[in-house]
This record gives structure tokens, sequence and C-alpha cells, in this order.
């Protein structure tokens, strides 16, 4: 047996203890009192690396969760009624309550009508052809008498006609008299989108469309023309990108000339590899989007060759009004350098994405953040469609009071949460961006998140699955140049293809007619080319969604 002192001792009454001796003394006190420190210090520091493991081991089953989500769940960040009590939660407090009355039945609601899937050929050609039946059959076998037309069937099959390339020849005849010398007369031929190119105003849009709105790489525009009878080769074709976004230089700087003088800019960035640089290998860059209010409605791509705040340092210069976006760092310095002029907006969608992720881990404290941020969202529902002035007179009347209590609430949890734990950064991300986070409510032009912007960029991103890089680093504000001449097209329902052919041809025949070139304008100017049931499509989807949110409301 161990002695608490040091020594060996052997247990019984026969073994009586022997007076201690000048060699076998016991340890001092204070020794003692060193080695239980030194213990319970040991104690400690076993405790807090145990507590640094079990976070570090949260963290990375939330992150492994989360990455499961991304592959094989949903990704909608959808949650469950709070109020929805579950089947088998029953607790031992549960409370017998009388039987009520019975109430009388409600009638059932009535059955939502599905949307038509009947196709609309309203826009498209439609070739009449006649099957009729032979001459023999037009005659009566009994009487011998002509038949007459009682009427026709009609059915209907849609057909593809496919596209095909054409030379056109320009022929410019010469004119010259043969007894005078007054010179040779010819007639101008039509001017060519691209100087010294042999590729008309059409095909450069296709291949523009097919880059940029269709996201096909160039080779594969490369194996489309030898399908139609000539082989275009890749370089060509990278030739004639390029002339292209150069043409388009001038209505690219005055779409951003406008987007800057709209008072509220929402923007975000993507990652984009390209290869080349100083380092062997790809680079990494990112494409920047500068969205416009409704006033100026242009979204303009920027192409930066890193994430440094140097890049929407330089496209915002001299922008004044407000800025939404994420809580990248590198805007930091566009705020405090200019206090006056830049006034930051957070993103709600953001905060709320950082507790979903926290559920797991923290179901109650984190569903209570949840509850409190759709009860935001249910206020922004209703405020759609007002004007600027009622939408802040409606947002400081109701959403004001609940972020009140919602600061309420993260600065108990901040308290009682790990800070390293999920939801100890959920709440970390929101108590630092509560200025911002607060700020949609001071002025009804603002929106409670940065959803437009990153709406925008999925173009981006699918486009990015398909070509996977660009092909050196200059090529990245050339790609940003053509970005939003088509992001003008698609925002405004245009026809892609005649948008482009016709700024294609003005730019090169008169340059100093861009300004009729804005999407908004053209779109006056060409109605026939407007989109008109996508923009109903559009409204519909909308129709449906706040029908949905407004019937979820009233279910709470």
């Amino acid at each position: 047996m161990i002695n608490p002192l040091g020594r060996n001792a052997q247990s019984g009454p026969e073994s009586p203890a022997s007076p201690p001796v000048s060699g076998d003394a016991a340890p001092p006190v204070d020794a003692m009192q060193q080695r239980i420190q030194d213990l319970l210090a040991a104690l400690d520091q076993a405790t807090r690396a145990n507590e640094e493991l079990t976070q570090e081991n949260d963290r990375l089953r939330q992150e492994l969760e989360r990455y499961r989500r991304y592959v094989y769940g949903r990704r909608s960040e959808r949650c469950d009624d709070p109020g929805q009590g579950h089947l088998f939660a029953f607790g031992e407090d549960l409370e017998v309550t009388p039987e009520a009355e019975p109430e009388a039945p409600t009638p059932a609601a009535p059955r939502k009508s599905r949307p038509s899937r009947t196709l609309d050929f309203s826009r498209l050609p439609h070739v009449r052809i006649e099957h009729d039946v032979p001459e023999a059959d037009k005659t009566c076998s009994c009487c011998g008498r002509s038949k007459a037309r009682i009427g026709e069937d009609e059915r209907r099959e849609l057909e593809f006609i496919p596209a095909r390339l054409e030379v056109r020849v320009h022929v410019l005849p010469k004119y010259a008299c043969s007894h005078c010398h007054d010179g040779v007369k010819s007639p101008n031929g039509p001017e060519r989108p691209l100087p010294g190119c042999i590729a008309g105003a059409g095909l450069l849009s296709q291949l523009l469309i097919s880059k940029f709105i269709d996201h096909l790489t160039l080779y594969r525009f490369e194996d489309i023309s030898v399908r139609y009878g000539l082989h275009l080769p890749r370089a060509t074709l990278c030739d004639w990108v390029r002339k292209a976004a150069e043409l388009m230089g001038p209505l690219y700087d005055l779409q951003k000339q406008l987007v800057l003088q709209s008072p509220v800019i929402w923007t975000d960035d993507t990652p984009v590899k390209a290869l080349g640089g100083e380092a062997p290998g790809s680079l990494t860059t990112r494409f920047w989007l500068y969205h416009g209010d409704e006033d100026h409605s242009y979204d303009v791509y920027d192409h930066t060759a890193s994430r440094k705040r140097d890049g929407p340092a330089t496209f915002l210069a001299g922008f004044v009004g407000y800025l939404q976006a994420d809580a990248y760092a590198g805007y930091d310095g566009l705020y405090l350098g200019s206090p006056s002029a830049i006034h930051e907006v957070a993103c709600w969608a953001h905060a709320r994405r950082k507790f979903y992720d926290a559920r797991s881990s923290s179901p109650g404290n984190a569903g209570l953040i949840l509850e409190a941020i759709r009860r935001l969202y249910d206020v922004e529902d209703r405020v759609r469609g007002l004007s600027v002035e009622a939408r802040q007179a409606l947002r400081a009347q109701e959403a004001v009071p609940i972020l009140e209590r919602l600061r309420g609430d993260l600065d108990r949890l901040a308290d009682q949460s790990l800070p390293k734990s999920a939801l100890g950064q959920a709440l970390t991300y929101a108590r630092n961006q509560w200025k911002a986070l607060c700020r949609y409510t001071e002025d009804g032009r603002l929106t409670i998140d940065n959803n437009v912007a990153e709406r925008r960029l999925r173009d981006q991103a699918i486009g990015r699955k398909n070509w996977l890089f660009l092909g050196n680093v200059d090529a990245g504000p050339r790609a940003a140049v053509l970005s939003t001449i088509v992001a003008g097209a698609k925002r405004h329902r245009l026809e892609p293809w005649a948008y482009v052919k016709d700024v294609l041809m003005t730019l090169s025949v008169a340059p100093e007619r861009v300004e009729d070139l804005l999407p908004d304008r053209w779109a006056r100017n060409h109605p026939g080319h407007v989109l008109t049931h996508r923009l109903e499509e559009s409204r519909e989807r909308a129709r449906r969604r706040d029908a949905k949110r407004t019937d979820r409301r009233k279910r709470k």
C-alpha cells in the first residue's frame, strides 16, 4: 500500500507504526500544497483542452452536415414551424385539459387550380399543310355526286428548323465613262460590325449569346459550326470575342456611370480561375456585380485579379449612397474612408444562414432567433408594392420593435454560449453587424437582404461550371464588359440576339448613339423585341409566392 506521505507501510493491527527516522522525514506542507496546485492547474488545462476539442468536434460535425446537405439534401433553408408540436413529444408535466365543445365543421378550402400546362404557340409562325383525300373519295359511291366539304380537323406538330450559316455576297458595281476620265463610281458597301472581320452582326451576336447567356464554351461552338458546314477555329472565335468587347466598351462605361448615380447599390462577388499570372498554374480572380435600383436598372460587372479592397474602392470612387453587401472586411475601408458618403447596409440572409447552420447543436436557441427573423421577413412581405414612404413607416411600426427584442435575445444568449460554437459564431456575427443589419429600416428604398445581387451572380456560377476558367487574366475585364451587356438584356426581358446584334451594328456605325442602346431605352424603342411572356411568368411567380406567404402567416 502506498502511503500518502511517500513511505511504504503495512496495514494490520500487528504492524505498529515505527517512529520516523531522520532519513525518512515527511515532506513539508508547502511542497504538498504546491503539488496540489500543480495538479489543479493540470486539471484545468486538460478541461480547457477537452472543451476546445469538443467545440472543434461540434464545428466539424456541423460542417460535415452542411456539406452533406449541400451535396445530397435540399438547398432551401426552410425551418419547421416552431409552434407545431411533435407527435410523440409528451413531457412528464403534460396537463390534461378538459375536452372542448366540438366546433362546427369549417367548409373545405377550394382546391387550388394548377397552372395551365398548355403550350402557347401564339408567338411562333404557323405553316398550314393540307392533307386531302384522293379525288376518287370525293365522289359519292351511291349517287355519284361530288361530296361537299363539311369541316376539317387540325393536328398541331411542333417542329425544329436547324440554324444555318450562309455567305452573303455583297456586289458593288462600278461605273465609269468610256469617253471621259471623270473617275469610277461605286456604292459604299454595308458597314461591318468589326473592321476587317468576316463575321456578320448576326453571327457575332449568336457567338456572344452562346457563351455569356447559354454558357457554351468556345470549343463547343467550334464543333457546332462544323455541323453548319464551316469550321471556325477557336483562335478565330477568341479574337472575335475580344474585338466585340472592345467595341462595346463605351456602352459598358455608360452603364457603370449610371449605376454609380443610384442611391443604393447591391454588390456581391464570386471567384473564378484564370490561367497565367506570375505564379505557375491558375490564379483565383474575382467577378464583382454592382446592381442599381429601378431608376438606374443596370447590372455592371467588374473583374479584379484578387479580392483585395482596391477593386471595390476603385469601382466605387465618387459613389454617394447606401452599399448593401455581405460582411467582407474589404468594404470596411470604404465605410471608414467616407463615413458621410457610403453607408453600410448588411444582409439578414447571411445572418440567418449562420443561425440555420447552428440548429443541429442548439435547436432551441437557434430556433428562437430564426423565428424572430421570420417575423422580420413577414413584415417585408407586406411592404412589397408600397411606396417608399409607406415601406419606411410600416417598418418603423412593426420591424423596429422586433429588432429591439431580438437584440436583447442576442445579448442574453451570447453570455450563455461558447464563442467558438456554431451558435456563438452566429451571435458574434449578428452583434458585430447589428447597426448595419438595422439600417434597412431607415430608408424605404433599402431591402432586408442582398439576395438580388446573389441571384444575378448565379449566371456567373453556372457559366463557371461549363468553361471552368478564363484563358488569362486579361480576359477578365473583357468578360465583365460582355457579361454586363447581356445582363442588361436579361434584366429587361429583351430578346438577346436582336439586342446584341443592334448594339454591334450601332456602335460600329454611329457610336454617338450609345445612349439609345441602354437596355431600358432600347426596350421602349423596340417593344416587339421585349419578351412579354417572361414578364408575365415573373409576375405570376411573384403572385403565387405572395399568396403562399400570406397563407402561411394566417396559419401562424
